[in-house]
């Protein structure tokens, strides 16, 4: 039995396509304008000579927003990779910056850190968590990006970040996942820079905290939502690593039990994308 394709249309098709070359020279005039306007916040910043332009916060409420207004055949994981590239290559007009990435032998996080930041942001490798610490915190980096805890680590970044005032982690990574990721396993990250916490109605507070009492007591103790990440022992006694599934100020007091002796607040930051 032949099978007789179907005949296509050639004049509809034709204009089919003259339809989307016309959209995308809308879509082009609109992304021109877009970094017209971005040139000139990039001038008034540099006029009020800010730091780092960088804010993850907005960065956050932004693509949830538009995937929340979203519908019809194009990917959410295609949207919010369009709007990283045109965000990152926007923060690159506006002053310095630049990412150091913890060296993975997967390179993983260097996927991690390009895809939040856009392919146009300068970025670098390092094999030492406590040299990116370092940089950023001496000024020398904007943002180090590093590999989500794991147990037994020698020199844990988080306790790192204890010793550095105003060093905080302000995002964790990937804010959106995508369907084609190598690592297998998931592995996250931290984005850490000298910014003060946003909150954006959806977030995560971390905390190192210092004490003998077992891990559902602390949680307990914290407010309940939330999950141990890490732990590690130091000359003073047990850290834990912990995330809480709620925006908790750098300024707020938390009321501890007896057996809980102290805790750091490592940062804030949106809450991986839910869907």
């Amino acid at each position: 039995m032949t099978v007789t394709a179907p005949t296509i249309d050639q004049n509809e098709l034709e204009s089919l396509r003259r339809e989307i070359d016309a959209l995308d020279r809308e879509m082009h005039t609109l992304l021109m304008r877009r970094f017209e306007v971005t040139g000139r916040v990039a001038a008034l910043k540099r006029s009020q000579q800010s730091a780092n332009n960088w804010r993850p916060g907005r960065q956050a409420q932004l693509l949830r927003a538009l995937v929340s207004r979203h519908n019809g055949s194009c990917p959410d994981a295609a949207l919010v990779r369009v709007w990283q590239e045109i965000m990152g290559a926007s923060l690159a007009l506006q002053g310095s910056f630049s990412v150091g990435i913890f060296a993975d032998k997967a390179g993983e996080l260097w996927n991690l850190a390009r895809d939040h930041f856009g392919s146009y942001i300068a970025m670098s490798e390092q094999d030492s968590t406590e040299a990116l610490v370092g940089a950023v915190a001496a000024g020398d980096l904007s943002v180090a990006v590093v590999p989500a805890p794991r147990e037994g680590e020698a020199s844990p970044w988080w306790l790192a970040i204890t010793e550095q005032p105003g060093l905080r982690a302000v995002a964790r990574l990937p804010l959106f996942d995508t369907p084609n990721r190598r690592d297998a396993q998931g592995g996250d990250a931290f984005a850490l820079a000298r910014l003060d916490a946003e909150e954006t109605g959806d977030d995560c507070t971390l905390l190192a905290v210092l004490g003998d009492a077992e891990d559902d007591a602390l949680l307990a103790a914290l407010g309940g939502e939330g999950r141990v990440l890490a732990a590690a022992n130091t000359q003073d006694g047990r850290w834990r690593l912990v995330e809480i599934d709620r925006f908790l100020s750098p300024d707020a007091s938390l009321s501890l039990p007896a057996s809980l002796h102290r805790y750091c607040h490592l940062g804030c930051y949106a809450a991986p994308y839910r869907g």
